[in-house]
C-alpha cells in the first residue's frame, strides 16, 4: 500500500534543466512511466525522484533512477512541425473535429502558412488537397507521423493506422471532387450561403463549410480571411453557421505568423501573452501597429461565441508560459517581474484562466526561473509560486486549478493537504484579500473561492463542505465586524431605497449561500414582516407617480433572489 508521505516525481531533461513531467504514488509505476518516456525518443534523459514528507513538514528528495539516451533523429519530412499527440480518428467525421484540425494545423504549419490555407479550407477543397498531396512526400510523412502517435496512444498497430488514414484521405478527396463538380458560384454574402445550404439535407454542415471555403480561398491573407469571417459573424448570430465560423477562426489563430501580425508591437513575450489573454476574453485594446480588424475580432470574443478560438489562444499562452523562451528577452533582469505580471493576469480571484494546464505551465516556468538554485522540485516550485502571489485568495485559486490537472492529480495527498491547510489557516478576511481592496472585490473574492472549493473534484465531498463553510464563516464575520448590512440599510434613508438596496445586495453574487447570505436575507425579512410594509414602501418613494413602479421592481427582485 502506498504511503501518503511518499510520492515519486518523473522528471525529464529540457533545455539543460530537469522539469517535472508526471507524478506517481508507486515506485514501479514511476519507473515504468520514465522508461516509456525515454523509449519515445523525445527526451535525452529522464529520472525518478523519491519525495518523502517528514513529520516536520519538510521534504527529502532522493534520485532513485536516472537514464540517458541519444535523441532519435526525425525521419519525417523537414517541413513538418513537432507534435507530441494526435486524437484517434475512427470515422470520416472525426477529421473535421476541432482536435483533429488543430493537430493538422500544427503538424503542417509551415505548408499552411506558405499557401495561406486553413485545415478547414483544405479538407473541403479537392484542389487544395491535390496541391498538398503533390508537395513531395509531405502527405506520406504526415500520415506516418500521425499513425505512429495514434498507435502508441491506443496501443494499436501503426501499419493499420497508416492504412486507415490513407483510405480516409482518399475518401475526403472524393468528397471534395463531388462538391467541386457542382460548380457552384462563390458566395459573396452569408445570405448566398444560407440559400444554397437549405437544400443540403444531411450534407448541410459539409456543404456550408465548403461554400465558406470557396469564398475564403479567394483571399490569400490571414487578415483578409478574418475580415470576411468577422463580417459574416454579425449576420450569423442566430444561425448554426456561427459555430462553424468559430472553428475556422480557431484554425487561423493557430498561426504564429498571424498572431504576430494581429498583436502589433509588444515589448516582450510576457506582454504578448497578456494581450492574448485579453483578446481571448474580449478585453483587449489594440496595440501600436495592430491591424484595423483587431477591434472587431476583440468584440467578437467579448460576445463569448468564439469558444474554439479562445481555447486555441489560451493553448498558445500555456505552451509559451511553460516553455523555454524568455518572457523578457531584451531585459533578462526583469524576467521574474514579467513572469509575475503574466501570472497575475491568468490567476484571478475568480480562478485560473486555462485551468489545470495553465497552473502546470506556471509551475514549469517557476522551475526554469529558479534553476540557478539547482534542481527545483515540484513542492519547492509550488512554494515559490505561492510566495509570488499578491494575496492568499490567488494562492488558493492556483492550488485548486493545479489539483484539477494531471500533474496535480499525480501529486495526490501532498497537494490536497497543502490546499486544505492554506484554507484553514486564513480565518479572517484580511488574510484572504488585502484591506486596500474595495469591499465588493473582497467579498467577491471569498464568494468565488467558496464556489470553486465546493466544486473541487480533487477533494472529498465532506472536505469540500467543511472548507466551504469555513470561508462562509470568514465572510459572515466580516459582515458583522464592519457592519456592512447596516451601512446598506441606513435608518435615515427612505424604506423603498433601503429595501431595494438590500435585495440587490442579496442577489449580487458577493455573498455565500449559507451564514453570510442568511444575514442579509434576515434583514430583508425583517422589513417584509413589519406591519403595512407595502403602504410604507409606497409612501417612502419620493418621485411622484413612481411608487407603483418601484414596488413592482422590488417584487421582481424578490422572486429573482429566491424569496417567496
Amino acid at each position: 500500500m502506498a504511503s501518503p508521505n511518499v510520492s515519486f516525481e518523473i522528471q525529464v531533461m529540457a533545455d539543460k534543466h530537469w522539469v517535472v513531467a508526471q507524478f506517481a504514488d508507486d515506485e514501479d509505476k514511476a519507473k515504468a512511466f520514465a522508461d516509456n518516456l525515454l523509449q519515445k525518443g523525445n527526451h535525452s534523459a529522464v529520472r525518478v525522484v523519491r519525495d518523502f514528507r517528514r513529520l516536520d513538514g519538510l521534504h527529502t528528495e532522493t534520485v532513485i533512477q536516472e537514464k540517458t539516451t541519444t535523441l532519435r533523429a526525425s525521419v519525417a519530412d523537414v517541413s513538418l512541425s513537432p507534435v507530441s499527440d494526435a486524437p484517434l480518428c475512427t470515422q470520416l467525421a472525426d477529421f473535421f473535429a476541432p482536435e483533429a484540425r488543430l493537430t493538422m494545423g500544427r503538424l503542417v504549419r509551415k505548408y499552411l502558412d506558405d499557401v495561406t490555407v486553413t485545415p478547414t479550407e483544405m479538407l473541403h477543397s479537392a484542389a487544395e488537397m491535390k496541391r498538398f498531396a503533390d508537395k513531395g512526400s509531405l502527405l506520406f510523412a504526415a500520415i506516418d507521423r500521425i499513425a505512429t502517435l495514434q498507435a502508441a496512444a491506443a496501443g494499436g498497430d501503426a501499419k493499420a493506422r497508416r492504412d486507415f488514414l490513407s483510405k480516409s484521405w482518399d475518401e475526403l478527396v472524393a468528397r471534395g471532387r463531388k462538391f467541386a463538380a457542382r460548380k457552384l458560384k462563390v458566395p459573396k454574402t452569408l445570405a448566398d450561403i444560407l440559400a444554397e445550404v437549405e437544400k443540403g439535407g444531411e450534407e448541410h454542415p459539409y456543404l456550408c463549410l465548403s461554400m465558406i471555403s470557396l469564398r475564403l480561398l479567394e483571399s490569400r491573407s490571414w487578415l483578409g480571411k478574418l475580415e470576411i469571417l468577422i463580417g459574416w459573424a454579425g449576420e450569423a448570430a442566430t444561425t448554426p453557421i456561427l459555430p462553424m465560423i468559430d472553428g475556422i477562426i480557431a484554425d487561423i489563430v493557430v498561426s504564429a505568423q498571424l498572431i504576430q501580425d494581429l498583436l502589433g508591437f509588444q515589448s516582450n513575450l510576457g506582454a504578448a501573452l497578456i494581450q492574448l489573454c485579453n483578446l481571448a476574453e474580449g478585453k483587449a485594446e489594440p496595440a501600436k501597429f495592430s491591424p484595423e480588424i483587431f477591434g472587431g475580432l476583440n468584440a467578437l470574443f467579448a460576445t463569448g461565441t468564439l469558444e474554439q478560438a479562445k481555447t486555441v489562444l489560451l493553448s498558445r499562452v500555456i505552451r509559451e508560459l511553460g516553455g523555454a523562451n524568455p518572457l523578457s528577452r531584451n531585459e533578462p533582469k526583469q524576467e521574474f517581474e514579467t513572469f509575475c505580471k503574466v501570472m497575475h493576469r491568468v490567476v484571478s480571484h475568480k480562478g485560473v484562466l486555462g485551468g489545470g494546464a495553465m497552473a502546470e505551465a506556471i509551475l514549469h516556468r517557476i522551475t526554469r526561473i529558479h534553476a540557478h538554485l539547482g534542481t527545483v522540485t515540484a513542492s519547492q516550485a509550488i512554494d515559490l509560486a505561492l510566495s509570488a502571489f499578491s494575496d492568499h485568495t490567488l494562492g488558493v485559486q492556483y492550488l485548486l486549478a493545479l489539483a484539477d490537472g494531471p500533474l496535480g492529480r499525480g501529486m495526490g495527498a501532498g497537494l490536497t493537504d497543502l490546499l486544505i491547510a492554506k484554507v484553514r489557516e486564513a480565518d479572517h478576511i484580511n488574510k484572504w484579500v488585502p484591506i486596500r481592496k474595495p469591499p465588493p472585490e473582497r467579498m467577491t473574492a471569498l464568494a468565488a473561492a467558496n464556489r470553486n472549493l465546493l466544486a473541487a473534484e480533487a477533494l472529498e465531498t465532506e472536505t469540500r463542505g467543511g472548507l466551504g463553510r469555513h470561508v462562509d464563516e470568514v465572510l459572515a464575520r466580516y459582515l458583522l465586524d464592519e457592519e456592512v448590512i447596516e451601512k446598506i440599510d441606513k435608518p435615515d434613508d427612505p424604506l423603498a431605497l433601503r429595501a431595494i438596496r438590500l435585495i440587490k445586495f442579496c442577489g449580487s453574487g458577493v455573498l455565500i449561500e449559507g451564514k453570510s447570505l442568511d444575514l442579509a436575507r434576515s434583514r430583508v425579512i425583517e422589513h417584509l414582516r413589519q406591519p403595512q410594509f407595502e403602504e410604507k414602501f409606497l409612501a417612502s418613494v419620493p418621485e411622484t407617480g413612481k411608487a407603483e413602479q418601484h414596488l413592482r421592481e422590488f417584487h421582481k427582485l424578490l422572486l429573482q433572489t429566491g424569496f417567496r
